[in-house]
C-alpha cells in the first residue's frame, strides 16, 4: 500500500509536486492510498484544491483516500476552517490510516510454520 509523505508547506509552488505524486499512484489503482500530512507546516489554498481534486479522483478509481492530520495541527485547521473535514478520511496518526490486517476466513485452519 502505498505512502505519500509531505512536509513542509504546500501552497502555488509546491501544490503540483503532491498534485503529480498523487495522480501517479492514483493510476495504479491501489485499494488504499495514504497521504501523510503530518509534517506539514502550512497548507494554502492551492494545496487544498489539490487534496479535494485527489480525493475526487481516488472515489472514481474505487481508492481510498486516507490522510494523515494530527488534530491539533495547521492542516486539520484549515480543513475545518474550510469546512471540508467530513470530506476526507482524516487520522491522527499513520498507524490509524494503514488498514489492519486481513483476518483469516471464518472457518480457516491456520499452516502451521516448518521448523528444524
Amino acid at each position: 500500500m502505498p505512502v505519500i509523505t509531505v512536509a513542509g508547506e504546500v501552497d502555488l509552488s509546491t501544490a503540483d509536486l503532491v498534485w503529480n505524486e498523487v495522480h501517479a499512484q492514483l493510476a495504479a489503482r491501489p485499494g488504499v492510498l495514504v497521504l501523510d500530512l503530518s509534517k506539514v507546516d502550512f497548507i494554502g489554498s492551492a494545496g487544498l484544491h489539490v487534496l479535494i481534486h485527489s480525493h475526487t479522483e481516488a472515489t472514481g478509481n474505487g481508492t481510498r483516500l486516507a490522510l494523515v492530520a494530527p488534530e491539533q495541527s495547521f492542516t486539520a485547521w484549515v480543513f475545518a476552517a474550510a469546512g471540508v473535514n467530513q470530506m476526507f478520511d482524516l487520522h491522527r496518526d499513520l498507524s490509524s490510516a494503514l488498514p489492519a490486517p486481513a483476518d483469516p476466513p471464518a472457518g480457516a485452519t491456520p499452516i502451521p510454520s516448518a521448523t528444524s
